[in-house]
C-alpha cells in the first residue's frame, strides 16, 4: 500500500528529539506535522484532516489520556497510537478502554513506528474497500426500488439504510463516496416528497395500507405492554431524527436489547401539531372539533403540558388502560434532568411514565449561543456528533441506566424530525399565525408551489380550519420561508439552521424504538 500523502500528527512535548524519526517517516511517504502539547494538537485536529495521530502519554500540562479523550469526543474514528514509557497494565487498559488503536513503549525505533502505522492504515484501507463494495450494492438496490411503487414499509427500510450509512461513512475519509451518498439522499428525498404529496390525503380514514402514523404509536407499542403488566417509559425526544438515534444506539446496547422501528409524523411537522397527534391518537382536526376549548387554549398558552396529560389520559382510556393521573415529566433544562434522576424511585409504582425531552431545543440553543459549538456542528453530521457527545455526559443517559436496572421497558420516539435549511422561498401571508420558518398558516397565502405544499382544504389533511378561512403553506425539502420585505432578517435568522415543520423525509420518518432491559 502506498503511503504517499498520508498525514500524521505527532504529539510529544520533546518533539525536537524525534527529528530523525520524523525524517524516516517522511522518507517513506508520510506527511508529518508536529505538536508539543495536547491543546495545540486538538486545535490542529479540529482544523485539519489527519490519517493517524501518534500521541505521547506523559506530557507536561494536559496528559496523553486526557488529550485522547478529547480527540475521540471530536472524532471517534481518527486512529490514535499511544506512545508511553509505562508498561503498567492499568495504563494500557485505560488507553484501550478509550478506543486506542495501538500503543508503543519508549524507546521506540523508527521501524516500529512505520510498522504500526502501516498496519493500522492498511486495515482501514481494507475496511474502506469492503464498505465501498457494500455501499455500491445497496445503492443499486435503492435505485431499483425507487423505480417501483413503494409501500410505506419500503420507504422506512430505505431511509433507515441511508441513516445508517450517514453514521458508517463518518469513519471513512472518502470524499468521492460521501458525494455519491449525498447524491443518493437527494434523489430519495425528492421522490419521497412526491410520494407524500400524492398519498397523504388518502391515509386519513383509509382502512389499510397506511403508514405507521404517530397517532397510532401509543396503541401499537405502549398499550399492549402496559396491559401485559410491564413497567413502561414513553420517552419522547422532541425533534429527534433517525440518524441521531443511530449515533446514540451503541451507547445503550450494553444495557438494552434494541428493536428499531419507525413512525410517520404529521404535516405540518411542528411541535404542537405532532404532539397532539401522538398523545391523543387523533388528528389535530378531530381534537379541535371534539374539544374546541382545549384546542383554543393550546394555541394561546405556552405551557401545553396539562393538555398533553389530559389527551394522553383520554387516549389510554379509549384503548382500555385507565390511568387517572398519567405522569408526564418535561425535561427542558439540565436541572429538570437532575431532579428526575433524584426522584426516579418515586415513580416505581407507575405502570406508565412519560418523559418529554426538549432535545432539539436544548441542543440548538447550545449551538446558537456558543460560537465554538456552531463551528463544531455546522451541518447534520456535526449535529449528530454534538448529540452523541451531549448524551454521553447527560443526566438522561444516567436516567436510562437506572430504568434498565429497574427493568422498565423504554419506548423511545420523537414528535417530528428536523432538516438543515439553506434555500429561501418567498411567501406572502395576510395574517401570520406561526413564527415557524417551515410552515405558514393564515389567509390569502401565496407561494411558489415548487417550494411548498399548499393546503387549501384543511379537512383533507386532518388539520383545523375550513376552506376559505385558513390555508397552510408547508415548505418542502431544504426551503424556508422569507417575507420579501424582511428577506435579510429571515436569512440571518434561519439559513444553515436545523428546523422542523416542513415536508421532508428527515422530518416525517421518526424513530419508534423499543428498549428492553437486558438480564443481569
Amino acid at each position: 500500500m502506498s503511503n504517499t500523502g498520508k498525514r500524521l500528527l505527532w504529539v510529544d512535548d520533546e518533539i525536537e528529539f524525534l527529528r530523525a524519526h520524523i525524517m524516516f517517516m517522511e522518507e517513506h511517504g508520510y506527511v508529518v506535522e508536529k505538536a508539543t502539547n495536547g491543546d495545540d494538537a486538538l486545535a490542529l485536529i479540529k482544523s485539519n484532516p489527519y490519517d493517524l495521530v501518534l500521541l505521547d502519554e506523559q506530557m507536561a500540562g494536559k496528559d496523553g489520556l486526557s488529550t485522547l479523550e478529547e480527540i475521540k469526543e471530536f472524532d471517534q474514528n481518527i486512529p490514535v497510537v499511544m506512545v508511553t514509557k509505562s508498561e503498567e497494565e492499568r495504563l494500557m487498559e485505560a488507553a484501550l478502554g478509550r478506543n486506542i488503536n495501538g500503543y508503543l513503549i519508549k524507546p521506540v525505533n523508527p521501524s516500529q513506528i512505520l510498522s504500526v502505522c502501516k498496519s493500522i492504515l492498511h486495515s482501514r484501507a481494507i475496511r474502506s474497500n469492503h464498505v465501498t463494495s457494500a455501499y455500491v450494492r445497496e445503492l443499486a438496490d435503492n435505485k431499483s426500488n425507487l423505480m417501483t411503487n413503494l409501500l410505506p414499509s419500503k420507504w422506512e427500510k430505505i431511509f433507515f439504510s441511508l441513516c445508517k450509512w450517514d453514521n458508517d461513512l463518518q469513519a471513512l475519509s472518502d470524499q468521492g463516496l460521501q458525494d455519491t451518498h449525498n447524491g443518493q439522499k437527494k434523489e430519495v428525498a425528492k421522490k419521497f416528497i412526491s410520494y407524500v404529496e400524492e398519498n397523504y390525503v388518502s391515509w386519513f380514514g383509509k382502512k389499510g395500507g397506511n403508514p405507521n402514523i404517530c397517532t397510532q404509536s401509543l396503541k401499537r407499542k405502549v398499550v399492549p405492554m402496559v396491559k401485559k403488566g410491564d413497567k413502561v417509559c414513553l420517552l419522547v425526544m422532541a425533534g429527534f431524527r433517525v440518524d441521531q438515534w443511530l449515533a446514540l444506539q451503541p451507547l445503550l446496547e450494553p444495557i438494552f436489547k434494541v428493536e428499531n422501528a419507525m413512525a410517520w409524523s404529521l404535516l405540518p411537522s411542528e411541535k404542537t401539531n405532532c404532539r397532539v397527534g401522538l398523545f391523543s391518537g387523533q388528528s389535530p382536526r378531530e381534537v379541535s372539533l371534539k374539544q374546541p376549548q382545549m384546542w383554543k387554549k393550546m394555541q394561546e398558552e405556552d405551557d401545553k403540558a396539562p393538555y398533553e396529560r389530559e389527551l394522553l389520559r383520554q387516549n389510554l382510556r379509549i384503548n382500555g388502560v385507565d390511568i387517572e393521573d398519567p405522569k408526564i415529566i418535561h425535561l427542558r433544562q439540565p436541572e429538570d434532568s437532575q431532579k428526575l434522576a433524584s426522584d426516579l424511585d418515586k415513580y416505581d409504582d407507575e405502570s406508565l411514565l412519560t418523559v418529554v425531552v426538549e432535545f432539539f431545543d436544548m441542543l440548538n440553543n447550545l449551538r446558537r449561543e456558543n460560537p465554538v459549538l456552531k463551528e463544531i456542528a455546522p451541518d447534520e453530521r456535526g449535529f449528530r456528533e454534538l448529540a452523541r457527545t451531549w448524551f454521553k455526559s447527560s443526566k438522561l443517559f444516567e436516567i436510562l441506566k437506572m430504568m434498565a436496572e429497574k427493568k422498565r421497558t423504554v419506548i423511545l420516539t420523537s414528535d417530528h424530525g428536523t432538516v438543515l435549511v439553506d434555500a429561501p422561498a418567498e411567501v406572502f401571508c395576510q395574517e401570520e399565525k406561526t413564527p415557524n420558518p417551515r410552515v405558514k398558516i393564515g389567509q390569502n397565502i401565496s407561494c411558489d408551489e415548487r417550494h411548498a405544499l399548499f393546503v387549501e382544504t384543511p379537512v383533507q389533511y386532518g388539520l383545523p380550519g375550513e376552506v376559505g378561512e385558513v390555508a397552510y403553506a408547508i415548505a418542502k425539502d431544504n426551503f424556508y420561508f422569507v417575507y420579501p420585505n424582511k428577506f435579510q432578517y429571515f436569512v440571518t435568522q434561519f439559513k444553515g439552521q436545523m428546523v422542523g415543520g416542513g415536508l421532508s423525509i428527515e422530518e416525517l420518518l421518526i424513530p419508534l424504538v423499543t428498549l428492553t432491559p437486558k438480564e443481569g
